[in-house]
C-alpha cells in the first residue's frame, strides 16, 4: 500500500478510496487534502458505485471540517462534468446560467432578463436544484409563469433551445450523482464543496458561464476554480463571471454597486479582469414587506404591461417600491450580461473593435426592456447579427 501522499491512481474500477479517506482524516499531523486527480476521481468513483456512501459522507465532512481547497472543489467539478452525458455537452448555447441559491422571500427577477435575452436570440441554458433548500423560492417554481421549458433529457432540452432558446434543467437531471450528494449532505446537515461544484459545471460548453456567491471569500474560491479548470482545459474556451448575487442568486442587486470579476479563459491563455454594475436604488427602502406573500404570475404580469406604474392588475398587488427594485434589479442584470456580450463580440469577431461601457450597458439595458415585443427595434438583434452593440 502506497504511502499518505504518494498515491498511485488507477482506473475508477480497480482503485481502493479507503485510501483518498485515509489521506483525509489520518490525524492531525498525518492528514491532508486532495490533489485535483484524487477529487475528481472520488466524484467518478461515487457516481459509478465503486466508492460507497459511507466513503463519500466521510469524504464530505472531512473536506468540511478542514475547509475544502480549490484543488478539491476544482477536482470535484471536473469529475462531475464526465460523468454529465456528452449529449448535453453538444448542446448550442450561448449563456450557462446556474440557480441554485433561491431567494428568501422575492421572486426571481432573473428570469425577465432570461426571457429577453432568449426572444431576441440569445440561447440561454438555467439549472439548478430546488430541493437542496426547499425554503427559498427557487426559479424552478416560476417557470411556468414565463412559459420556460424545465426539461429532463438533452433531446427534449435542444427542442426547447431550438423553439424558444431557453430552458431549465435540473441538476440530477445533467448529473444524477448530484441528487445522491444532496441527500447526503442533508443527512449530515452541513454543506459541502458538492453545492459550489454543480455551479461550476457548465454543462453545454457555453461561452459565458454565471457565477454567484453570497458569502465573503468565495470570490476568489470561483476565480481559482476557473483559472485551474482553464489551464487543465477542463473548461472550453470562454469567460466566467463572478459577482455577488442577490440573496446569493445569480442576479444583481440594484441597491449596491456590483464588482464582476470576469476570468476569461482562451488557447494558452488565461485573463482576469473586472467590471461594475453602479447603485441603481440610492437610499432605497420600503420594498420587503409584502414580497414573501407574492405570487410567482406577477412575473408574467411585469412582463406583458408596457407601463407598469400605471398598469391596475400590478398595482393592486405590487407597490410601487415593490415594482422599482424589480426593474431595477432586471436592469442591472442585463447590463451585466450584455457588457459580457459585447466582450465576447470584440473578442472573436474582427470587425468588432469596440466594448461599450457600463453607462452604456445600463441606457441599452433600458431600451432592450421598452422594445421587447418588437424584435427589429430591439438593439440586441445587433449581437445576434455580429453588429456592434455600442452602435445603438
Amino acid at each position: 500500500m502506497p504511502k499518505m501522499g504518494e498515491l498511485t491512481l488507477t482506473s475508477v474500477d480497480e482503485f481502493d478510496f479507503r485510501l483518498l479517506i485515509k489521506a483525509l482524516g489520518k490525524g492531525e499531523k498525518g492528514s491532508r487534502a486532495l490533489t485535483f486527480d484524487e477529487a475528481c476521481l472520488l466524484l467518478e468513483g461515487f457516481a459509478k458505485g465503486k466508492a460507497t456512501r459511507a466513503q463519500m459522507a466521510s469524504a464530505m465532512m472531512l473536506m468540511r471540517v478542514r475547509g475544502e481547497t480549490t484543488e478539491e472543489i476544482s477536482g470535484m467539478v471536473a469529475g462531475l462534468r464526465r460523468t454529465v452525458d456528452k449529449d448535453w455537452h453538444s448542446l448550442e448555447v450561448d449563456i450557462d446560467w446556474p440557480v441554485y441559491a433561491g431567494k428568501r422571500e422575492q421572486l426571481p427577477w432573473l428570469l425577465l432578463v432570461a426571457k429577453l435575452l432568449a426572444k431576441q436570440g440569445v440561447r440561454v441554458m438555467l439549472h439548478g436544484d430546488s430541493q437542496a433548500l426547499p425554503h427559498r423560492r427557487h426559479v424552478e417554481s416560476c417557470l411556468a409563469s414565463l412559459n420556460i421549458a424545465c426539461c429532463t433529457t438533452p433531446q427534449m432540452a435542444k427542442a426547447a433551445l431550438h423553439s424558444d432558446n431557453i430552458v431549465y434543467v435540473c441538476a440530477g437531471d445533467l448529473a444524477p450523482v448530484l441528487d445522491e450528494c444532496r441527500q447526503l449532505h442533508q443527512e449530515l446537515g452541513l454543506r459541502s464543496l458538492i453545492q459550489t461544484a454543480a455551479r461550476c459545471m457548465n454543462p453545454t460548453n457555453a461561452p459565458i458561464s454565471l457565477r454567484s456567491y453570497f458569502h465573503p471569500g468565495l470570490d476568489t474560491v470561483h476565480q481559482g476554480i476557473c483559472e485551474i479548470l482553464f489551464e487543465k482545459s477542463e473548461y472550453h474556451a470562454g469567460s466566467v463571471a463572478i459577482f455577488k448575487g442577490l440573496q446569493g442568486e445569480t442576479e444583481c442587486n440594484p441597491r449596491v454597486a456590483t464588482t464582476i470579476t470576469v476570468v476569461n479563459g482562451q488557447t494558452d491563455n488565461i485573463a482576469v479582469s473586472s467590471l461594475s454594475i453602479p447603485t441603481l436604488l440610492e437610499g432605497f427602502s420600503g420594498a420587503k414587506v409584502g414580497q414573501a406573500e407574492l405570487s410567482s404570475d406577477i412575473l408574467a404580469l411585469l412582463w406583458r404591461e408596457q407601463e407598469p406604474f400605471s398598469a391596475d392588475a400590478l398595482t393592486t398587488l405590487m407597490s410601487r417600491t415593490m415594482i422599482e427594485q424589480a426593474l431595477s434589479s432586471m436592469t442591472a442584470t442585463l447590463a451585466a450580461v450584455l457588457l459580457l456580450l459585447s466582450r465576447k463580440s470584440a473578442m472573436t469577431e474582427p470587425n468588432t473593435t469596440a466594448i461599450i461601457t457600463t453607462e452604456q450597458a445600463v441606457n441599452l439595458s433600458q431600451q432592450c426592456w421598452t422594445n421587447r415585443f418588437n424584435s427589429t427595434d430591439c438593439p440586441l438583434k445587433q449581437w445576434r447579427n455580429r453588429e456592434l452593440l455600442c452602435a445603438v
